[in-house]
């Protein structure tokens, strides 16, 4: 594609430079760019990438698109709008991509989306293969016989058209968690979705939303704007946002979930317990009963939301009983480490207050012992929520021991006293800023029959600090930390 047959395809305002090049690949960081890119310039929180403009023509980068009237550019440059609904417009034209003839299912919501994506991708891959079913989310970015780890929860749109457009087999679905951020900055601008679920909405990333109401309507986004014309919205009615968004989605198909008499897959009965959890739903009047290997009452929600998008999209019975059968806990969700202990230890993500409680609210049913609760908070992020992690940890465990997550720039004392203004001063505590230290201590205290619930950061091998990120990996120092106290 040449460059004037590039900018016919796309709203520009105004345009300048010499030159028609052939347009092959397009970067929206300018260390990427090469012979025959097009460099897409995106306004940063911290530096303009129009600062980064000359760095990229350096490289080979033949044109460029941005949001500014640029003066003596050495290349031809158009002036648009909104760069980053551009990107994803113009990496879909430049990379050929018909996104009609692939199966996309999107699942936002503050909790539950990484287990959901994975249930979903399982059951997709039984339909179409694992070659041809891809996955994009938290944990992994899986496409192909590839598997690399997650750098954000969504990928640019840019990204997935490159990865479709380089592959030897195309894909026949592709699930993904998309996230608030991902939506409020035009990150899947050109994709759009056959299905969208919605699983729930509670306090996170205020930092960046700054209310509820704004965090709300960015998840809204994926359901108003991204929806192919037929596609159908699966939506948890039992959370007050998804109540409301059902009802504020009139026009849309949706199909709802929830213990809720009026949902469509109605939660009728559930047991859980350290092996597995069963759920029983009355789908469309039918009783239905399912198992798997998931631990915990959240994850009938989880489970729930799996059978509800099986129904919009026409899958059969028989591959959603095949799914349960094999899926397996997702890494860092509710994650036993078998330990030779009289106690059991879980590794779970939660870092949120609801999903603190959804966590040790399950362990402490099935617990006969304490509930001891590891967990912190990350830093340069909603601080409003820190207190509120600590009462989650009061009303639902028997002990905390307060601890770093990701400080990131922030000073993990700091951390800490926020945390500690929400943790009742007769509830059993104790700070303990070493994480490590923290992750031995709970072990170290743990009886017979008591769990140990080490929360935060689940999957993650890292601990961010002040811009460094170093390995650390809760599952590698629950062993250690076990295995040292054993020789005590």
């Amino acid at each position: 594609m040449t460059w004037n047959e590039l900018l016919e395809k796309i709203p520009v305002i105004t345009r300048g430079g010499d030159g028609n090049p052939v347009i092959t690949d397009i970067v929206y960081d300018s260390r990427k760019a090469n012979k025959n890119s097009v460099f897409v310039s995106i306004p940063g929180f911290r530096v303009n990438g129009d600062a980064f403009i000359e760095d990229a023509i350096s490289r080979g980068a033949c044109a460029i698109l941005t949001e500014n009237k640029l003066q003596n550019c050495m290349v031809p440059w158009a002036q648009v709008k909104n760069v980053r609904q551009i990107l994803g417009l113009t990496s879909k034209y430049i990379f050929n991509i018909d996104n009609s003839n692939i199966l996309f299912v999107g699942i936002t919501g503050t909790n539950g989306k990484t287990t959901t994506t994975y249930l979903i991708n399982k059951m997709l891959s039984l339909v179409n293969g694992e070659l041809y079913t891809w996955m994009f989310g938290t944990v992994c970015y899986s496409y192909g016989d590839n598997k690399t780890p997650a750098c954000n929860t969504t990928p640019e749109s840019a990204e997935i058209f490159r990865i479709i457009s380089s592959a030897k087999e195309k894909p026949k679905a592709i699930v993904m968690e998309v996230s608030s951020h991902s939506l409020s900055l035009d990150r899947i601008y050109g994709i759009l979705y056959d299905c969208a679920v919605f699983t729930n909405l509670t306090q996170d990333h205020l930092d960046f939303h700054k209310t509820m109401e704004n965090y709300y309507q960015a998840k809204k986004m994926l359901f108003e704007r991204y929806l192919k014309n037929n596609g159908k919205a699966v939506i948890n009615i039992d959370d007050e946002y998804g109540n409301r968004l059902y009802n504020e989605l009139s026009q849309i198909k949706a199909i709802t979930y929830g213990r809720n008499n009026f949902a469509d897959i109605c939660i009728v009965d559930w047991k859980c317990n350290w092996d597995f959890t069963t759920v029983k739903l009355k789908i469309f009047n039918q009783v239905k009963e399912y198992t798997s290997k998931l631990v915990g009452f959240f994850n009938v929600y989880n489970m729930t939301a799996l059978v509800a998008t099986a129904y919009a999209l026409n899958i059969n019975d028989d591959i959603l009983v095949k799914t349960f059968e094999a899926i397996r806990p997702v890494p860092g969700r509710m994650e036993r480490i078998f330990l030779d202990a009289d106690f059991s230890v879980f590794v779970d993500y939660a870092h949120t207050p609801d999903a603190l409680v959804n966590v040790l609210s399950t362990v402490k049913k099935l617990s006969s012992g304490r509930v001891i609760c590891v967990f912190g908070c990350g830093g340069d992020r909603d601080k409003t929520k820190r207190p509120l992690m600590a009462m989650a940890v009061a009303q639902n465990a028997d002990e905390a021991i307060i601890t770093s997550d990701n400080p990131r720039s922030e000073n993990p004392q700091d951390i800490i006293r926020d945390i500690l203004q929400g943790m009742p001063l007769d509830f059993p505590h104790v700070a303990i800023a070493d994480r490590r230290e923290a992750i031995k201590k709970a072990l170290s205290i743990a009886s017979k029959g008591d769990c140990v619930v080490i929360a935060g950061k689940g999957h993650e091998n890292y601990q961010e600090i002040k811009g460094i990120r170093y390995h650390f990996d809760d599952k590698e120092e629950i062993v250690k930390a076990f295995e040292e106290l054993k020789k005590q």
